[in-house]
């Protein structure tokens, strides 16, 4: 017996679900990346379990604390929350599509854009923060517009939830607030949910997971949210602002790629028509409001400081949701039937160049096989590779020189840092030391009062003179011969030193936050 359209239309979600966990869990599992700084820095912090972060919130850490003590400190358990989290994502936004618009074929066609965008992708095989906060953040839209039809408390306080553990794991999740306070402002059937408990319960849910982190900050100089304001700009030189902008614009479509951006900025145009007009319409008003505000921000921002690739993601979640409602056509949204050739025709092209662009940033080195290699400027994974074998010899000279003196490893950088601590099997203390840098979370914690008079390994990114400073923290300092290491395709080094009889370094020489 033949499934009916609608069973094809689950049959084919559940395989492309299917195919992608499986997918990332064997990416993951085969080794070909080494972590990023990052990740490697958000392991650091696993370590050592706390409310919060310099940063950011504690979730990141709280996730690859809990995966790693199950399995262990291995690249795979410590990406494994990601691909779970993206699996979830993906589900989530089938959900969401399919309530709002009440069709499964526009669900299907939402995750299967979300899924051929090269910025989704990474985000299901690196463990960073975007991976919880997109999740939550997901879960926080199915939630809310979920008590808004049901009319049950439960789903605000699953909504709170979701929104304080969306703020646990990166501050943008705030954005959440306006956003949904500005569509119950515009929508004429949902507003006299202002003047009833729902929302509030949320809103008070959310911010009592919060207060942890409130708590961790007041005791600490208020340290993230001072990294916050130097993030939007606050105190920086001032850019050219169209300059700025462009970089901005450009670097978002070039994480989703020319035409699968086309096809959300239509998207959002379509239901941002259909929900503000004068026929308004709810479902349309939700999906503009869940995720233009965030895009109008990063913007917004962007007129005065740099703005990062990856700080808009969670609204192209949505904005995938809007593009499958133009795509499929909705009674329901007043969007009419979009089936033509063309947009057809446009979401196939989309989805193949997204997909291709994905494939390559997998597996980038496939296209050498066929003569056509990848500039190194454009390579996405060349910050992700070479740190194993700098791990390797970093651990052969630490047994060596531990034989007659308890030794520690630092750097000036945080990520190499980072990716020493992990990368040596022996997991030695592992400091960043401030050589003009800006603080982070190693300045935090500090401690290198407790290995006065120990042996070092300093790891340096770069060939070159070494600074007077640490020349002056140490008995003696000696370069490790060969002097650098490089990676595999002979386009990264590190200088590696050997350094004697720790004396304490100079007083912390950190600009801003």
């Amino acid at each position: 017996m033949k499934p009916s359209g609608r069973g094809r239309v689950y049959l084919l979600l559940c395989v492309f679900l299917g195919f992608s966990i499986t997918f990332h869990l064997w990416f993951i599992g085969s080794g070909r990346l080494d972590l990023a700084p990052d990740e490697a820095h958000y392991w650091a912090w696993s370590k050592r379990i706390d409310w919060s972060y310099y940063s950011k919130g504690p979730m990141v850490a709280y996730l690859i604390a809990l995966s790693t003590r199950l399995g262990g400190d291995t690249e795979f358990f410590t990406r494994l929350p990601a691909a779970v989290l993206s699996a979830g994502t993906g589900l989530l936004t089938f959900l969401l599509a399919r309530r709002l618009c009440r069709s499964a074929r526009t669900g299907l066609d939402a995750v299967l854009l979300v899924g051929a965008m090269p910025l989704a992708q990474a985000g299901s095989i690196l463990m960073t923060i975007d991976a919880p906060l997109v999740f939550f953040w997901m879960l926080a839209l199915f939630a809310i517009h979920s008590a808004l039809e049901t009319h049950h408390n439960g789903w605000w306080l699953v909504a709170g939830t979701a929104l304080g553990f969306g703020l646990l794991s990166k501050y943008t999740m705030a954005v959440m607030i306006p956003q949904i306070s500005l569509y119950l402002a515009l929508s004429k059937s949902h507003r006299p949910w202002t003047r009833r408990p729902g929302p509030y319960l949320a809103l008070g849910t959310g911010f009592l997971l919060f207060i942890p982190v409130v708590w961790w900050n007041a005791t600490h100089g208020w340290i993230s949210f001072r990294h916050l304001l130097g993030q939007v700009g606050v105190g920086k030189a001032a850019i050219s602002p169209l300059k700025s902008m462009g970089e901005f614009a450009g670097s978002q479509i070039a994480a989703v790629t020319p035409v699968l951006f086309t096809l959300l900025i239509i998207g959002i145009g379509r239901v941002g028509r259909a929900g503000l007009g004068r026929r308004g319409d709810d479902a349309s008003l939700f999906l503009f409001c869940a995720s233009v505000p965030l895009l109008l921000a990063c913007l917004l921002v962007s007129l005065w400081t740099k703005v990062q690739a990856n700080w808009a993601a969670p609204a192209y979640i949505a904005a995938a949701v809007a593009a499958a409602v133009w795509l499929s056509g909705s009674p329901r949204n007043r969007i009419p039937y979009r089936g033509t050739r063309a947009a057809r025709t446009l979401l196939a092209v989309g989805l193949l160049t997204g997909f291709l662009v994905s494939t390559i940033g997998y597996f980038p080195r496939s296209l050498a096989s066929i003569g056509l290699p990848l500039p190194d400027r454009i390579d996405p994974t060349k910050r992700l590779r070479g740190w194993k074998d700098l791990g390797r010899r970093v651990s052969e000279i630490h047994q060596e020189m531990s034989r007659s003196r308890p030794t520690f490893l630092f750097s000036d950088q945080y990520g190499i840092a980072s990716e020493m601590m992990f990368y040596v099997p022996a997991h030695p203390k592992t400091y960043n030391i401030p050589l003009g840098r800006r603080m982070n979370q190693f300045d935090v914690w500090g401690g290198t009062a407790e290995v006065l008079g120990w042996n070092a390994i300093y790891v340096v990114g770069r060939t070159g003179k070494l600074p007077s400073a640490i020349l002056r923290s140490f008995e003696s300092v000696e370069r490790d011969w060969p002097h650098h290491l490089a990676t595999l395709d002979q386009k990264r080094s590190w200088s590696i030193f050997r350094c004697y009889g720790f004396r304490g370094f100079p007083p912390r020489e950190l600009h801003g936050y």
